[in-house]
């Protein structure tokens, strides 16, 4: 009943009424969300990769501040366990980064098999166009 409804949504939506322009109005239409859906995902490793430049830039500050605690000293007070805290901040932050890392490989691994799916799908659609 659910693929009638859908059927019944894209013969009203395409404004035809022979099958084959309906099913023409149906992929593209399956085009436009798989468009849809791979901008949305660049966009997001896009954010991945700002935020692994953003953790880069932490964890360099943060060993520059341990590999040079005596000018660190000069500018503020240190107490004892400080470089500890330090130490352990740096092996947090590089944490995250690899879980970022890891995720952003992810993400760009399903980028290209999303842009392998819509060009099968923008070339299944160009032939149904032929016919």
């Amino acid at each position: 009943m659910d693929g009638l409804v859908r059927l019944l949504e894209l013969a009203y939506a395409s404004g035809c009424v022979y099958a084959s322009d309906i099913m023409r109005y149906g992929f593209q239409r399956n085009v436009q969300e798989e468009r849809g859906w791979f901008s949305y995902l660049y966009g997001w490793c896009v954010h991945v990769t700002d935020r692994v430049a953003y953790l880069d830039g932490i964890i360099q500050e943060l060993e520059f501040c341990y590999n040079h605690m005596s000018e660190v000293q000069m500018l503020m007070e240190l107490r004892g366990g400080d470089g500890i805290v330090v130490l352990d901040s740096i092996m947090y932050f590089q944490t995250i980064r690899e879980f970022e890392a890891e995720k952003l490989a992810n993400l760009h691994l399903f980028l290209q098999v999303s842009a392998m799916h819509l060009d099968r799908c923008m070339l299944f659609v160009s032939r149904f166009n032929g016919m």
